[in-house]
C-alpha cells in the first residue's frame, strides 16, 4: 500500500475522506480520475474505486456541470403525408432506459 492510510469496512471514515477530498475549496467537485488520484495519495481500502464513482454519480452538481461527450444530433426532416396505408414507415429505436423485466429499449413502427 506504499505508506497510505488502510481505511476500515467503515462507511461513515470512507464518506468523510470522499466528501473531504470533493469539496475542496480550489478544486471543487473534481471529476472521477482526479478525485480518486486525491485520495490513493493517502488512503486505500478494497472497492475504492466503486465508491468514488457512486459518490460522483449521485453529487447533483457534477451530474449538472458534466460536459456531454456526444454528437449533436442532426436536424429532424418530417415524412411527406402519404396517400395510403404501408407507403411511409418509420422506425425508431429509443435506449437505453431504466430496465424492467431485463429490457432496457422500445422499439416504435410508425405506419
Amino acid at each position: 500500500m506504499n505508506g497510505r492510510i488502510y481505511i476500515p469496512n467503515n462507511q461513515k471514515i470512507k464518506e468523510k475522506i470522499l466528501q473531504k477530498n470533493h469539496d475542496l475549496v480550489d478544486i471543487e467537485h473534481p471529476g472521477q480520475q482526479q478525485m480518486m488520484e486525491l485520495i490513493k495519495r493517502n488512503y486505500w481500502w478494497p472497492g475504492i474505486k466503486n465508491d468514488v464513482k457512486k459518490y460522483i454519480q449521485e453529487c447533483f452538481k457534477c451530474q449538472q456541470n458534466k460536459v456531454q461527450h456526444m454528437k449533436k444530433t442532426g436536424e429532424l426532416h418530417p415524412l411527406k403525408i402519404p396517400e395510403g396505408p404501408w407507403q411511409e414507415i418509420s422506425i425508431n429505436i429509443i435506449g437505453p432506459l431504466p430496465k424492467s423485466n431485463e429490457k432496457d429499449t422500445i422499439v416504435v413502427i410508425v405506419d
